[in-house]
């Protein structure tokens, strides 16, 4: 199956999954970003950690915001503000009040934040209700947090045990009376990676207490944290019935689906059949990063789950994971625009079909940008209008990228980025500069693709060459 099929399998499979949305509204302040868009996003799953949109809005004069949106049952969401994003509980059917602090925005700000990091913001949510779901969290964060900042020097010592031990104490006690179904998972998820981590429970243990006979928990940050955490290593212990290396034959020699599920189904803790599949599909997500596995041969069977499996949950996860992996792979839609030109005109990515787009995203204070730019002054000249050179500038100010482009008397489209970090993330951009290469029917060839300081023009020629 092509993937541009299976994509619109995945549009359809969401958009179902959204009927059963419940509605949530987040009222608030947000000093220092007057001005600037919110946005509040939930995780399509905890293992791809693709972000849906749910809702935005502008911050308005004076620090004050609301929005409004549909979400798929009690989660975990994000709460996004340019760079800095912080993590609120959403119970469906509720109204929030919560104060956002930490922002600072500025060009100072933006040279330290080099890899384009997410920087913290903090959501506290103003509540009386010591019971609320946020309050709970931030409680059992703060205890669990403290016990690690002081115990961190007796990780690998035996007597972390004792210190353990006292602990879960402190925690089960502090919690006794609550009575929240979704944070007394979270709880004893959160407590279950503990015990991982610190060796507290050997791994046979472990999965007989929290995940053998139990139904998976796919909405629950925790139960899937510990999920991976403890399967990151099980399959590389040699004193276990399977290991990677048995994955060899069903993926990378016969692209097997079925086959892969009986060579998990050795393992006798593997014989469920519903959580031997999520155990594959956490496995084949590990193997795309893995030289030793065929990167497409794992997109096949992931499309196999994402489309037949038995399990709807699955179906998504596999496609989220899908997506995640594909999204920028060659022959892949290249995310479309629409930004604001040097010139004052606006221009989208999608004008240009019917030629090569040579892109790339930059800011004025960044010395690479400067040094690769003069490189693309030669290319330009050398390809006039068989490739199209479109510099993004990531700049805060407009009239930053007008002279930038303008005083150095670059001759090819600049465009303003305008604080759309969804355009830089659908890019993958971590770092300035960032460069992709698009095809004439819109499609990626590299992303990402050579600086001109790495040879792009091996790569032009070769493509027009061929013209294909």
């Amino acid at each position: 199956m092509c993937l541009l099929r299976y994509l619109f399998f995945l549009i359809l499979l969401i958009a179902a999954s959204n009927a059963g949305a419940q509605n949530v509204t987040i009222s608030g302040v947000a000093k220092g970003a007057e001005g600037k868009t919110i946005l509040l996003k939930q995780y399509s799953d905890f293992f791809s950690m693709n972000e849906v949109p749910v809702a935005k809005n502008v911050i308005d004069s004076l620090g004050c915001f609301t929005i409004k949106g549909n979400i798929n049952g009690t989660s975990m969401a994000v709460i996004h503000i340019e760079y800095y994003s912080g993590e609120i509980y959403l119970e469906p059917n509720k109204t929030y009040n919560v104060e956002i602090k930490n922002l600072v925005f500025n060009e100072k700000f933006d040279k330290v934040n080099y890899t384009l990091s997410p920087f913290t913001c903090f959501v506290r949510v103003l509540t009386e209700d010591k019971n609320e779901l946020n309050s709970l969290v931030q409680k059992l964060n703060i205890m669990y947090n403290s016990f690690l900042r002081e115990n961190v020097y007796l990780l690998n010592k035996k007597q972390i045990l004792s210190k353990v031990d006292t602990f879960l104490i402190a925690v089960n006690d502090t919690f006794a009376g609550v009575q929240h179904p979704f944070f007394s998972d979270y709880l004893k998820y959160r407590l279950a990676s503990l015990k991982h981590f610190t060796s507290y429970s050997s791994p046979d243990k472990l999965f007989l207490d929290y995940l053998y006979q139990k139904a998976p928990l796919y909405d629950n940050v925790e139960y899937l944290s510990f999920f991976s955490g403890f399967f990151e290593a099980y399959f590389n212990d040699i004193s276990r019935p399977v290991l990677m290396s048995d994955l060899y034959i069903p993926v990378n020699s016969n692209k097997s689906y079925f086959e892969l599920m009986d060579v998990l189904g050795k393992d006798s803790l593997l014989k469920n059949e519903k959580f031997r599949e999520l155990v594959a599909v956490y496995l084949l997500n590990v193997c795309y990063a893995n030289k030793d596995f065929s990167k497409n041969n794992v997109v096949a069977i992931l499309e196999n789950i994402a489309m037949k499996s038995k399990f709807e949950q699955h179906k998504h996860i596999a496609g989220s994971i899908l997506q995640n992996l594909t999204r920028l792979n060659k022959g892949m839609p290249a995310p479309d625009f629409e930004l604001k030109s040097t010139s004052g005109s606006y221009v989208k990515l999608s004008d240009f079909i019917g030629h090569y787009v040579y892109l790339n995203f930059f800011t004025s204070w960044c010395l690479d940008c400067k040094a690769e730019m003069e490189l693309m002054k030669k290319l330009r000249e050398n390809y006039g209008n068989e490739v199209v050179f479109i510099s993004v500038s990531a700049d805060r100010e407009f009239m930053k990228a007008y002279h930038f482009a303008h005083d150095n008397k670059y001759n090819w489209l600049f465009l303003h980025l305008n604080s759309d970090y969804d355009l830089l993330e659908s890019y993958s951009v971590y770092a300035y500069p960032a460069f992709a290469l698009i095809d004439k029917n819109g499609k990626i060839i590299k992303c990402p693709a050579p600086k001109p300081s790495d040879n792009i023009e091996f790569v032009l020629n070769n493509l027009i060459k061929s013209g294909n």
